[in-house]
């Protein structure tokens, strides 16, 4: 009777210590933990962009973009009607841009942009020369 309750015991007590010793992480092991959402943290994106503006960047904005010429200039004098200043045309690649302004800092170009929205301007936003 004895023997037949060692042999369940031993394979209880062998499971039992397998079981604990690898729940248990040695110092070599490096335990990773991964998550599936992004969070951003808007005093940090703040942060990043002052830090954007200590490396000179120049900030303007976009009112419009064109591949033909004409229909930039044409864009450009009905701006500069509603705006009451003159926009400028840039050409990159193939592309023409229309904008306005010059600006060393992002909230200089923020404020402003809210002015040329006001205007009528709805899809104008601030954009960096390279």
């Amino acid at each position: 009777m004895k023997k037949a309750f060692i042999y369940p015991f031993l394979l209880v007590s062998c499971l039992l210590f397998s079981l604990l010793s690898s729940c248990t992480s040695s110092d070599d092991e490096d335990i990773y933990v991964l998550k599936d959402t992004v969070v951003l943290n808007i005093d940090t994106l703040i942060k990043e962009q002052r830090n954007e503006q200590k490396i000179n960047l120049v900030f303007v904005i976009q009112l419009a973009a064109f591949k033909e010429l004409n229909y930039a200039e044409a864009f450009r004098d009905k701006a500069k009607e509603k705006l009451n200043a003159i926009p400028d045309l840039r050409k990159t690649n193939s592309v023409y841009h229309v904008t306005i302004g010059k600006f060393n800092d992002a909230a200089s170009a923020q404020d402003y942009l809210n002015f040329v929205k006001s205007k009528g301007f709805q899809n104008a936003f601030v954009k960096s020369l390279d």
